[in-house]
């Protein structure tokens, strides 16, 4: 199986039904299965605060969600975590597609892919890394119970050691 079948299979076995996203090529496989599958209820976004207000109240109504996004995208995100999901304890996953480390292309990206881990401990956002597959399913079990538990948002990097990077094209 590939990061994205196990991904996708964790999601439906934690009831996480609420997909919110921003396109990203890294994420694109699983957006469309995600889009494909009734279970899901898909909110794309413009940006990626948006996202922080949707889950919220996917959570208030007695939903679970998912925030996917771009690294880049985690500064945008910064003030809805800060001022609404972090003080009003809403718990919810975040994939995080990852730019600015090993291979990038792009100098633009590297400032944010550097400050997205120290950004997140600053808000005290628990945050993993996925680098292999064979611990994709524990990570993201553990992701999610945690968020759950701790009623807080939680972050799963996917590192370019396991999907790969993008390049010039």
């Amino acid at each position: 199986m590939t990061w994205t079948d196990i991904v996708f299979e964790r999601l439906k076995a934690n009831q996480l039904e609420v997909v919110c996203h921003v396109p990203d090529s890294v994420l694109a496989p699983l957006i469309a299965r995600a889009e494909a599958d009734p279970f899901f209820t898909i909110v794309p976004l413009t940006r990626e605060e948006e996202g922080v207000g949707v889950l919220t109240g996917a959570y208030l109504g007695g939903r679970r969600g998912l925030l996917m996004m771009q690294v880049s995208g985690l500064g945008n995100s910064v003030n809805g975590l800060a001022s609404l999901a972090i003080p009003y304890q809403i718990p919810f996953l975040m994939l995080i597609s990852q730019r600015g480390e090993l291979g990038e292309f792009n100098p633009a990206q590297i400032a944010m892919g550097r400050a997205a881990r120290p950004l997140l401990d600053a808000l005290d956002i628990q945050h993993f890394t996925l680098r292999r597959v064979d611990e994709v399913a524990t990570l993201m079990d553990g992701a999610i119970k945690t968020a759950y538990t701790a009623q807080r948002p939680v972050a799963l990097f996917l590192s370019t050691e396991m999907v790969g990077w993008k390049d010039e094209r």
